[in-house]
């Protein structure tokens, strides 16, 4: 009996893993897609907010800096003399679920601002002045929304700051400045 050569036995161990693999190579080749079905889910609920805070003084709030010295400083320039600052009554209280971040914003009546030093203040109806609202010490934008503690009093200022020197409306002792906005309180 002769013996089959090296080369034969390779050649059918080579052909029994290819049937092998031809076998079992179905099992692992990608299905064919199917028929698709889809379903339009749709997601509803109902935002329950019944947290409230309301201003304690209520209503409107008159700052008077009272009497303002402005020196002529000559050629029709003038400069304001002391520091005229005036705290804003802003206590409020809280009820119901007040989670969630509270702010406050201070804005002009007419949306018209003015810069100092950097900061958006409220305009006067003079020009030569302004209203700067300090939050904690701190100039705040007016316009701008900032964060507010509920838990603690906030403790604001209006101060009056000098945005010209020119006197170009010829303020004259004994007129007066005027200058409206709204403080508003919101969870947003």
């Amino acid at each position: 009996m002769n013996k089959p050569s090296k080369k034969t036995v390779s050649r059918t161990i080579l052909a029994v893993i290819f049937v092998v693999t031809e076998f079992f190579m179905p099992c692992i080749v990608k299905a064919d897609t199917g028929d698709r079905y889809t379903l339009d889910i749709n997601i509803s609920g109902t935002v329950v907010a019944n947290g409230s805070c309301s201003f304690n003084q209520g209503g409107t709030l008159n700052i008077n800096f009272g009497t303002v010295k402005l020196e002529n400083t000559g050629n029709s320039t003038v400069q304001l003399e002391g520091d005229y600052q005036r705290e804003l009554a802003s206590d409020f209280f809280c009820s119901g679920d007040t989670a969630g971040l509270l702010q406050m914003q201070f804005t002009s009546a007419d949306g018209q601002y003015e810069t100092y030093n950097g900061t958006k203040v409220l305009n006067t109806s003079r020009g030569i002045v302004a209203i700067q609202l300090l939050v904690n010490g701190a100039p705040q934008n007016m316009g701008t929304w900032f964060d507010v503690d509920p838990a603690s009093t906030q403790n604001l200022h209006a101060q009056l700051v000098q945005i010209s020197t020119a006197n170009t409306t010829g303020v004259t002792s004994g007129d007066t400045f005027t200058a409206s906005g709204t403080l508003t309180l919101a969870f947003n």
